[in-house]
C-alpha cells in the first residue's frame, strides 16, 4: 500500500470534471508550487482537456522556511559549481530522491484521473527544468512530453534510454538570462542534438530568467501539437 507520505503535495487547477491530460509543474530553487500554479491558468487552453498540479520539492532550504529545492546548491556548504566527488554524490543522492517522489506522486494522480504516463507532460522551471530531464531519463515509460524553461541537463552521460529519447522535449532559455548564463542552454542543446533527442529549443531574445509571453506562446504550440 502506497505511504502517504512519500507524496510531494501542492495546489492544482483544472476546469474539466474528466481531464485528457495531466500536467506536473516543478517550480524552481527557492520557490514554491503556490506560486508556480497561477503558470498553468496563462498557457492552459480548453480544447486541452488538461489537469494542472504543482510540486513542493522535497526538501526546504536551510533558514528560508517558504522556499523549496530538488537538490541543494551547497553540499557540505561547498557551492555545487566548486563541488568535489563527495558533494556530488550528495547532490546525485538528492536528485535520485527527488526523481523517486516525483514518480510516486505522478502514478498517483494518473491512477485517480485514469490516464497513462504518456498522458502526462512535465514542466520545469530553472532547477524544475533539470529534474524534469532527469525524471524523464531514469524512468522506462514514456511521457507526453518534457518542458525545461530557463533549466539545463545536469548530467550529461550517454546512458539514456531509446523511450526517453523519442519523448517529445521542449527546451527555451533566455538571452539574457542573469541567473543560468546561455551558454548552459548552448551546451543543453548540443547535447540533445548529438545524442538524438526528439527536441525543439527556442533561445529568446532579450528574456531574463523568467517565463515571458513570448515562452507562453512557444509552449502552448508545443503541447498542441503533442496532445
Amino acid at each position: 500500500m502506497l505511504n502517504m507520505l512519500y507524496l510531494l503535495k501542492g495546489p492544482s487547477y483544472s476546469i474539466h470534471s474528466k481531464p485528457k491530460k495531466l500536467v506536473i509543474m516543478l517550480h524552481g530553487y527557492g520557490d514554491n508550487a503556490e506560486n508556480f500554479i497561477h503558470l498553468a491558468n496563462a498557457i492552459d487552453q480548453k480544447s486541452w482537456g488538461a489537469h494542472y498540479i504543482a510540486l513542493n520539492a522535497p526538501e526546504i532550504i536551510p533558514n528560508y522556511p517558504m522556499g523549496y529545492q530538488w537538490f541543494t546548491l551547497y553540499p557540505n556548504n561547498v557551492y555545487i559549481e566548486d563541488a568535489g566527488p563527495s558533494e556530488v554524490e550528495i547532490v546525485n543522492q538528492s536528485i535520485i530522491n527527488s526523481v523517486k517522489k516525483i514518480e510516486l506522486t505522478i502514478d498517483y494522480h494518473l491512477r485517480k484521473l485514469g490516464l497513462k504516463m504518456n498522458d502526462c507532460f512535465l514542466l520545469g522551471f530553472s532547477q524544475g527544468g533539470m529534474m524534469a530531464f532527469e525524471f524523464g531519463n531514469n524512468i522506462s515509460n514514456s511521457l507526453g512530453g518534457i518542458i525545461i524553461l530557463s533549466g539545463q541537463i545536469l548530467k550529461q552521460d550517454n546512458k539514456n534510454s531509446k523511450t526517453f529519447k523519442d519523448t517529445p522535449i521542449y527546451i527555451s532559455h533566455g538571452s539574457k538570462d542573469e541567473v543560468l548564463p546561455i551558454k548552459k542552454f548552448y551546451e543543453s542543446i548540443k547535447y540533445l542534438k548529438n545524442n538524438n533527442f526528439n527536441f525543439e529549443s527556442h533561445e529568446l531574445n532579450e528574456d531574463t530568467h523568467t517565463i515571458s509571453q513570448n515562452a507562453i506562446h512557444l509552449l502552448q504550440k508545443f503541447i498542441k501539437k503533442n496532445l
